[in-house]
């Protein structure tokens, strides 16, 4: 196992290296809420909000193009939102469950295997079992490399992290994790992994190649969910306080002398206890999924709720999408062309 650890370390190195330079869109998507049997949709800053019939929705899939994938795991079926016309789009028998890579020409699928499939041909490019049984939380970091977070089919017992290189066809490590860890995030631009382990109360960050402790910080509660803020520099995370209440998190992270320097902590107390945590595009806002049933959008340079959307129960999932996210460029075939009569003068 330990002979294809440079590989998984190389393109974690690449991905660090490639920090993104860009500023934001120029305004956020729609909000994506899975609610009991529907999935909303909303604006973050404007009146617009649509309710669709989907099923109990157990995670919510953005894929390029400005589509939605609202998989409903319970009656076997799958519907997929068009964002950019707030309709539905298409709805079939079947679960699909697709993580896109971030060029976007291509998705993976854990089951019983692991699956690399082209977008749209839908052509399977990999296929390999790599163990893992109850994906909870699934991220393509890079074109060629997966992370799986592995819990019990109900959230509880050991979590187990797995790295995947989809090009040899190798699990590169399969770790248990100390702690209670619930999500984790990639930071592109720090090159940093960060769980949120509900049983300490900390966002513990780590090195991705080896998973060797880089620092941590600590939160007031039990941590719910963590996201960077590469365009920033930044760290934010949300958990569950006493009582009904919860918090939210931004920290200013900073490599230094080779090591991690927290510059700056600021702590919004939020109105519920929180279920997600979602980044809007250009990371200038942040929402939170609330119990009994809220999201609140809060800004991220004064940290004040800019908003709050009431949902008629939790949410289960929560997608901040980007409809302006351009799909795969598809190649024009010369003999698909229809037959015309070429008159040009030669």
């Amino acid at each position: 196992m330990a002979r294809h650890l440079p590989v998984i370390g190389c393109a974690f190195l690449l991905i660090a290296a490639t920090a993104v330079a860009k500023e934001g869109p120029p305004s956020p998507g729609p909000l994506a809420a899975s609610v009991g049997e529907t999935v909303v949709l909303a604006e973050p800053v404007g009146e617009w909000s649509a309710e669709f019939e989907t099923g109990p929705v157990g995670w919510l899939f953005e894929a390029p193009g400005g589509m939605l994938f609202a998989p409903d795991l319970v009656n076997g079926r799958t519907t997929v939102l068009d964002l950019r016309i707030g309709r539905v789009a298409d709805r079939f028998d079947g679960v699909t469950m697709p993580h896109f890579a971030p060029a976007g020409d291509r998705y993976a699928v854990v089951a019983d295997e692991v699956l690399l499939v082209s977008y749209p041909e839908r052509a399977v490019m990999t296929r390999m079992d790599a163990g893992i049984r109850y994906p909870w939380q699934v991220e393509m970091v890079s074109d060629t490399v997966l992370l799986a977070l592995e819990r019990g089919p109900d959230g509880t017992g050991a979590a187990v992290l797995h790295a995947v290189d989809l090009v040899t066809r190798h699990v590169v490590f399969r770790r248990e994790l100390a702690g209670d860890v619930r999500r984790f995030a990639m930071s592109q631009a720090l090159g940093l992994l960060a769980f949120a382990d509900a049983s300490s109360g900390t966002i513990q960050l780590v090195e991705p190649a080896t998973l060797m402790p880089v620092g941590s910080v600590q939160m007031g509660g039990k941590v719910r969910d963590v996201s960077f803020l590469d365009l920033q520099g930044g760290l934010a995370a949300v958990a569950a306080t006493d009582g009904t209440g919860g918090e939210l998190k931004l920290w200013k992270l900073k490599a230094a002398d080779g090591g991690l320097k927290v510059k700056k902590e600021r702590t919004l107390p939020l109105p519920g206890t929180p279920v997600r945590l979602a980044v809007a595009p250009g990371e200038l806002h942040l929402a939170v999924g609330l119990e009994p049933g809220s999201i609140v959008v809060v800004g991220v340079d004064d940290l004040v709720v800019a908003r709050t959307l009431e949902l008629k129960g939790p949410p289960r999932d929560l997608v901040w999408c980007d409809p302006t996210r351009p799909g795969p460029m598809l190649p024009d075939w010369s003999d698909d062309d229809p037959q015309e009569l070429r008159l040009d003068p030669r």
